[in-house]
């Protein structure tokens, strides 16, 4: 069955543009909470923050437990049409 719908999605992944991300999760040492944020920001800037969960306050750089390029396919208008893991990245140290 190939409906309107169907044809439209199909158009749009074909038209799509890509945009990236790179990312980190780290987890607050005092209670276990994730979070993703830029890696810029936990990565390289080594920002100190307070959980919203517990209050502590900790360095983010020293906590990550994974960092990943994103991928993102856009429309044409800059909607957002899906996300995906483009690779893995070392974490060194």
């Amino acid at each position: 069955m190939n409906t309107s719908y169907q044809r439209l999605m199909r158009r749009a992944l074909i038209m799509s543009e890509r945009g990236w991300l790179d990312v980190s999760v780290f987890r607050c040492p005092q209670c276990g909470r994730c979070y993703v944020d830029a890696s810029w920001y936990v990565v390289e800037l080594e920002s100190d923050i307070e959980c919203g969960s517990c209050h502590e306050v900790f360095n983010t750089k020293k906590q990550v437990t994974d960092r990943v390029m994103l991928k993102f396919k856009i429309d044409a208008e800059g909607k957002f049409l899906e996300a995906e893991v483009a690779k893995h990245i070392h974490l060194g140290g």
